[in-house]
């Protein structure tokens, strides 16, 4: 009986495994024109020409490749029961970036469907980027992507990989459009607010505002407690 539940056992562990008779499949290299591939169709003309021309100066003056792939899922290419960072790391080696004497290519790789996007370094940078790509993918890529716009996210990713290779200081994210504007709005108004204040005193709108935000603050704050 005890050999027959170990038995039972080893074949639910043999079941969750991947099945050996299906082989990962990855998408085509780019050619020499590009740096990328969209299989998941996200990257504009814009966005592609923009990562071009950072990826091609970063191989001319530092030879270091990097790429960018979109893809619309990992099933897509028998990869459903892997992790993103697992795949990145096959289809890193399948392409063969970098080379054996200066293994220091990048990839980003982007699973659309699957809500999942990893920086790949190769083996010659070590660990000691890791924090850096981390940061990446929190400040430029991740929020783009929650607004929908992957292309830009992607760029500013490419931007922030770029960056680590050249040893300098990770771009910061970009103000949103109405960033200024609501500044400068916000300053009149509270410039108003306190020549009302002053001049009306008690009496005037600047005082019956602070007063009414006070009390909701302290409603606030109680409802809280």
């Amino acid at each position: 009986m005890k050999h027959l539940f170990i038995g039972w056992v080893v074949t639910a562990l043999l079941c969750l495994l991947p099945s050996p008779g299906v082989a990962l499949t990855f998408p085509d290299k780019p050619t020499d024109e590009h740096f990328w591939v969209d299989n998941a169709g996200i990257i504009t003309p814009e966005a592609g020409a923009a990562i071009d021309k950072m990826a091609f100066a970063l191989w001319q003056e530092q030879q270091l490749p990097v790429y960018v792939v979109t893809i619309r899922s990992l099933a897509d290419y028998e990869a459903s029961g892997y992790s993103i960072e697992g795949y990145a790391a096959d289809l890193f080696d399948q392409w063969g970036i970098g080379s054996n004497e200066r293994n220091y290519g990048m990839l980003l790789l982007v699973s659309v469907g699957d809500r999942k996007a990893r920086i790949e370094f190769g083996a010659g940078f070590g660990r000691e980027h890791d924090r850096q790509a981390e940061d990446v993918m929190q400040s430029l890529i991740i929020p783009k992507f929650k607004g929908g716009d992957y292309a830009t996210g992607i760029v500013e990713g490419v931007r922030g990989m770029d960056a680590i290779a050249r040893g300098l200081a990770l771009p910061q994210p970009k103000a949103p459009w109405w960033f200024w504007p609501a500044v400068i709005v916000g300053a009149i108004f509270l410039g108003l607010l306190i020549y009302n204040l002053f001049k009306a005193g008690k009496g005037g709108w600047a005082f019956a505002l602070l007063a009414a935000l006070a009390v909701a603050l302290f409603f606030i704050l109680r409802n809280a407690g």
